[in-house]
């Protein structure tokens, strides 16, 4: 029997295969049962062995027959056929974004944040639920003729560990993961080439991938890669954040951190730290650092050293007027000191005693 005649659980027709990636394979296909086009994912033959993995394309699976939004691919079944795990989809007519790059990036920022704004919803929908893509590219987004698009491979629980070919770590998956993939997409679309190393300049508050973009859209992309403290809240904030690059001024939101600081002698002394943190709060859609100004703190040393000057200087004048009490009792032809308990006490009650 060949793959073109395969059925798949007796239902499934396999017509052609139209993907081929690292660890799966996509057909066409057809539903003999309900008489319409299907398209059929299952693992390479020589992933079939990969436990984790199985476990992992099978957890997807049965996960995405319970998402449904417009902008991701709608799965109607998921089961194994014999030792062969499959998912069936809708056929989505049209091509995968990494084909469309290919062949005709770089595009213009608002035809991206177009695109990536669809991205972006079929995320918020997927993280509001609790799961993550955890290995968005463009390969994993179909565009079909009037340029809407459609999402493959949702399915991973927030926090869990996904398979990776080859990993030597492997981090649990979070919301975040999503939007600095899906800001991947926007460099790779406004370039055409894949993120490199994108650094601050030299105020350390604006950043630039290429020369050709605006410098606005360039910030807003690079700080969705993770190239400042600050980070979206959301996919859908960096999409709005994309869509209004031109009045978007990263100096009404970049924080720059400070060190934490801690007194010795006196003296503010950066602590130095090995893993930075800071403490993230929203403002205006925004995560961005709250660590206190160093001029604060100073301010703050410099009032608790007045309270201690003063103390002292209170003390000092305490033990002079003692003295001279002392002294004048001790002179037989003195008469009565001038310096009264009530002043004693004041002074007393000043310097804090």
């Amino acid at each position: 029997m060949t793959n073109r005649t395969k059925l798949i659980n007796r239902r499934y027709r396999l017509e052609r295969r139209m993907t081929l990636t690292e660890t799966t394979e996509t057909w066409l296909g057809f539903d003999c049962v309900l008489h319409r086009a299907i398209a059929v994912t299952m693992p390479r033959q020589e992933i079939l062995r990969d436990a984790p993995f199985l476990v992992e394309f099978l957890q997807r699976s049965r996960i995405a027959t319970a998402l449904h939004h417009r902008g991701i691919v709608a799965a109607f079944d998921s089961g194994e056929d014999g030792d062969t795990p499959y998912l069936v989809t809708e056929y989505v007519g049209g091509e995968h974004l990494s084909e469309i790059i290919r062949s005709e990036a770089p595009f213009d920022v608002d035809d991206v944040a177009i695109l990536v704004e669809q991205v972006a919803g079929a995320l918020d929908y997927a993280h509001q639920r609790g799961f993550v893509h955890g290995s968005l590219s463009p390969a994993n987004v179909v565009v079909d003729g009037q340029g809407a698009t459609k999402l493959l491979g949702l399915g991973i629980p927030a926090g869990s560990v996904s398979w990776q070919s080859g990993a030597t770590r492997r981090d649990p998956l979070t919301f975040d993961d999503d939007v600095r993939a899906l800001a991947a997409i926007a460099f790779e679309m406004l370039t055409g080439e894949e993120p490199n190393a994108v650094e601050p300049d030299s105020a350390g508050a604006a950043y630039l991938i290429d020369p050709d973009v605006p410098r606005n859209a360039s910030d807003i992309v690079a700080i969705g890669l993770g190239a400042s403290p600050i980070r979206f809240s959301s996919a859908g904030v960096f999409a709005r954040s994309l869509s209004g690059w031109r009045t978007f001024d990263p100096g009404d939101h970049f924080v720059a951190p400070e060190p934490p600081f801690e007194f010795s002698d006196d003296l503010l002394v950066p602590v130095q730290d090995s893993q930075p943190g800071f403490t993230a709060f929203e403002s205006e859609e925004w995560f961005y650092s709250d660590v206190p100004s160093s001029s604060d703190l100073i301010a703050s040393v410099s009032s608790s050293n007045r309270s201690v000057r003063l103390a002292l200087v209170a003390a000092l004048l305490l033990a002079l007027v003692a003295g001279i009490v002392v002294w004048r009792g001790s002179e037989a032809s003195a008469g009565p000191s001038t310096v009264t308990s009530p002043q004693i006490e004041l002074l007393a009650e000043l310097s804090g005693f």
